[in-house]
């Protein structure tokens, strides 16, 4: 009786945590949604962070780079940047219902976690359908969330 408890209390944490990961990629901007596709960095900027270390991911507007894996130096950053801030958003309390102690709050644990969430961005924004009924409900979702950041 005991051990089927531990594995509700689990479970139940896993999925807060989940909602809470996707609730903050989503304010971030980062994650893709149904109807919203997150621009890539510039390639320059990129380019100049990988071969020479210059001016990096901003930390307010984070983009994962669509041409390289999470293996690049570019993908890296933000990935880290990511999974910081939201370590940090927990224990500020801005998620009530994820508590810092619990096993799938440690570091390493949020890292994979983000990881396959920034992946499943990714390729959704590789295999997104074209054409400008997208381009335009992308443009919209992109001014909502402009508005959004400025209060």
């Amino acid at each position: 009786m005991l051990f089927q408890s531990f594995k509700l209390v689990v479970i139940l944490a896993t999925d807060a945590t989940q909602e809470a990961m996707r609730d903050f990629l989503d304010l971030k901007g980062v994650r893709a949604t149904i109807n919203y596709y997150p621009d890539p960095p510039d390639e320059e900027l990129v380019k100049a962070f990988e071969e020479h270390g210059l001016i990096g991911p901003s930390p307010d507007a984070p983009r994962v780079c669509l041409t390289q894996d999470f293996g690049g130096k570019w993908n890296k950053a933000v990935l880290e940047m990511l999974a910081t801030a939201f370590i940090s958003a927990v224990e500020q309390g801005k998620y009530k219902s994820v508590v810092r102690t619990w096993p799938q709050m440690q570091k390493e644990e949020v890292r994979k976690r983000c990881k396959m969430k920034l992946y499943l961005t990714q390729y959704k924004c590789v295999k997104r359908p074209k054409g400008p009924a997208f381009d335009k409900l992308n443009r919209m979702y992109t001014r909502r969330q402009e508005v959004c950041f400025c209060f």
